[in-house]
C-alpha cells in the first residue's frame, strides 16, 4: 500500500523494520513468562498505528467502493432515498455493511 501511495523503497523498508520489530511479554498469574516476537504488528498505543491504520483504510475504502459500484457489494440505506453506505472507518475502527440473503430456505 505504501508503495502505491508514492513512498520509497528505503521509507517502506524503515516502516516494515518498526513493525517487524515488535516484541511481547506476557504476565500469567502474576508470573512474567518469556517474551515472544510475532511476525508483525505495532505496540499498543504506539502513534504510527494510526497513520498505518490510516494509509491502509483508504486502500481498502476504495476496493469497497469500486466493488460496490461494479454492483458486487450491496450495502445499507436507512430509507429508500437515503445514501447507500458500505463501510465506516473512524480513528482504528472499520465498520463494514452488506447484504445477507439466506438461499436454499
Amino acid at each position: 500500500m505504501l508503495g502505491k501511495m508514492g513512498f520509497s523503497d528505503g521509507w517502506i523498508e524503515m516502516v516494515m523494520k518498526y513493525v517487524e520489530s515488535v516484541s511481547y511479554l506476557v504476565v500469567f498469574n502474576g508470573k512474567v513468562e518469556e517474551s515472544f516476537q510475532p511476525s508483525h504488528g505495532l505496540r499498543q498505543g504506539d502513534p504510527l498505528s494510526t497513520y498505518l491504520f490510516r494509509t491502509c483504510s483508504e486502500d481498502l475504502s476504495t476496493l469497497l467502493r469500486a466493488t460496490s459500484m461494479q454492483s458486487r457489494l450491496k450495502g445499507i440505506r436507512i430509507n429508500r432515498y437515503a445514501l447507500t453506505v458500505t463501510h465506516l472507518l473512524f480513528a482504528d475502527d472499520s465498520m463494514i455493511f452488506v447484504e445477507a440473503l439466506l438461499k436454499g430456505f
